[in-house]
């Protein structure tokens, strides 16, 4: 009988990426919709005490209507942002330059909110969305599913969930 983490790398067995690896991928998209609102908000709340006066406001996508927002905010941006933040630069990290996981995990996740300099606040509060999708890409990819396809359609479901409330709670 074969253990379920038979074919695992080593290096991930009996982590966090282990645990991930065990998640039926059918849960990983709303654990990680979960995640990527609930663990920005020790950050918020950090960002709030450097940067007080500071918005919390993306690119603005509000002020050019919902239909808009939607094309860029579900359909472009996900599919832009897990190409270049994810498949690009996790892909490059672990496989040319012999990056750990976790490593490439937190430089993508810097470098996917340093893409979002709206503001500081904005900053901080993105990081660890591209840490939950860095982290969805790795076990993705590890396990040979459809790692970009799953990290854009999390950040895709994420970011209507945004647009939803932007447009229809506040």
């Amino acid at each position: 009988m074969q253990s379920p983490n038979a074919g695992m790398p080593a290096s991930l067995d009996g982590t966090l990426f282990g645990l991930g690896l065990n998640t039926p991928p059918w849960l990983m998209i709303p654990l990680a919709l979960l995640a990527s609102e609930l663990l920005p908000l020790p950050f918020d709340y950090a960002a709030d005490l450097f940067f007080p006066h500071q918005q919390m406001g993306g690119p603005g996508l509000g002020s050019h209507g919902i239909v808009v927002a939607l094309i860029v905010g579900c359909l472009i941006g996900p599919l832009a942002e897990a190409a270049f933040h994810q498949w690009g630069c996790i892909t490059f990290l672990r496989k040319k330059m012999g990056v750990g996981p976790w490593a490439a995990v937190v430089l993508s996740a810097a470098l996917f909110a340093s893409m979002h300099f709206y503001s500081w606040k904005y900053v901080l509060t993105t990081f660890p969305v591209g840490l939950v999708l860095g982290y969805v890409f790795v076990v993705e990819q590890t396990r040979r599913g459809r790692a970009f396809g799953m990290v854009a359609l999390i950040h895709s479901l994420r970011n209507a969930i945004s647009i939803a409330l932007l447009f229809y709670w506040l």
